[in-house]
């Protein structure tokens, strides 16, 4: 199975972040983050939208006890002997690097250059190329974390196809296009 380690900037935003934890939770991957990351995102939803503390520290509560072993301090030599183009970002390489990952799903993927990540056996990835990559490759589970994603939704629930055009309105537009192929069973 493969791991990931979802960047700040994907467990930011909301559906994102629910839809990609339970792609994981249907075994498609295995998720990681660090403190630091958890603590990056945080802070980015109270400074973007107010969201108090506590609903966002049940949200990592949630993420914890859903995936015990996801959380990685990160390898200190990564941190002290790579160089990003967003120095900020080191903390994320050094965490895929100590948990073994294989990929950084990231919106910032110029922030993870390919010759950096390569010799690292790393590669950046957006969440929707991400999602296509295990479809075409093994769907079962990623759509039965679509299934579960979309159960989970009840303010407002949504009809098959409605879910898939609520997908592609995260920015998911590839993984909706092919989840539209099983449709019935999402």
């Amino acid at each position: 199975m493969e791991t990931a380690v979802l960047d700040a900037a994907v467990l930011f935003r909301g559906g994102v972040h629910d839809f990609l934890l339970w792609v994981a939770e249907a075994g498609a991957f295995s998720p990681v983050w660090s403190d630091l990351i958890h603590d990056e995102w945080m802070r980015s939803r109270r400074a973007k939208f107010g969201d108090p503390d506590s609903p966002l520290e049940r949200a990592r509560r949630e993420m914890e006890r859903a995936f015990p072993g996801a959380n990685f301090d990160p390898d200190s030599n990564t941190l002290t002997s790579l160089h990003l183009p967003d120095p900020e970002d080191v903390h994320v390489v050094a965490t895929a690097v100590a948990s073994e990952a294989n990929v950084i799903v990231t919106y910032n993927e110029r922030h993870f250059p390919e010759e950096i990540l390569g010799p690292l056996r790393l590669a950046a990835e957006t969440p929707d190329l991400f999602c296509v990559r295990p479809i075409r490759e093994n769907a079962p589970p990623v759509i039965e974390g679509a299934r579960l994603h979309r159960a989970s939704l009840k303010k407002p629930p949504f009809a098959r196809r409605e879910y898939l055009d609520h997908l592609a309105g995260l920015d998911l537009k590839e993984t909706a296009t092919l989840l539209r192929a099983w449709q019935h069973l999402v």
